[in-house]
């Protein structure tokens, strides 16, 4: 059976490719500010799940894998910056501080509807981090396509702790991911 990524994330892809399976990537594009919770990972469960359900729509005999990803510190969620101004003000934010990266992960099986999803958490701790850092960072990477405007390198570059699944690098979990994979019958 077909396996369908409804992204285009270079995170996304570096999961899927990990594990050494055959894949076509059909972007969902789906309005993501139409879809609103307060909770980050009801919030990430929702947009993923909404991605794999639109995205199946145009394959009516595959596997739909879908995610997303927001970071979140106390009740503020972080999801993709809209300018670099916002990602600088994000870092800032997240500077100094333990937060939450949550990632959610949606298999769908078009031709049965049947679906299998997951949130899955990663807890960082930033150091606190020098204004100039920021604006290197900001100008070296694309952070408007990171939730919170950050990505694995910064992980490496400004973490003092991390814990939990490993999910920065992918933005999805792939451990997870191999097992729905399974229960769908793709031989992984």
């Amino acid at each position: 059976m077909k396996i369908i990524l409804a992204s285009e994330s270079p995170s996304r892809r570096r999961a899927l490719n990990m594990i050494g399976i055959a894949y076509e990537t059909c972007p969902s594009r789906i309005d993501e500010k139409a879809i609103r919770d307060e909770d980050p990972g009801r919030l990430t469960q929702k947009l993923g799940e909404a991605k794999a359900r639109q995205t199946a729509k145009q394959f009516p005999e595959a596997i739909i894998v879908a995610g997303d990803a927001v970071a979140a510190k106390g009740k503020k969620i972080f999801e993709k910056p809209r300018d670099k101004g916002e990602a600088e003000e994000f870092l800032k934010q997240l500077s100094g501080s333990e937060f939450h990266f949550i990632t959610s992960l949606a298999v769908l099986h078009s031709q049965t509807g049947r679906m299998l999803s997951t949130v899955e958490t990663l807890t960082i701790n930033f150091r606190p981090l020098a204004q100039a850092e920021i604006r290197r960072y900001i100008t070296r990477y694309d952070v408007l396509s990171y939730a919170g405007a950050f990505e694995d390198d910064a992980v490496h570059l400004f973490a003092e702790r991390i814990g939990g699944s490993y999910n920065v690098g992918t933005a999805l979990p792939v451990s997870r991911l191999l097992l729905f994979l399974r229960e769908f019958g793709i031989e992984v």
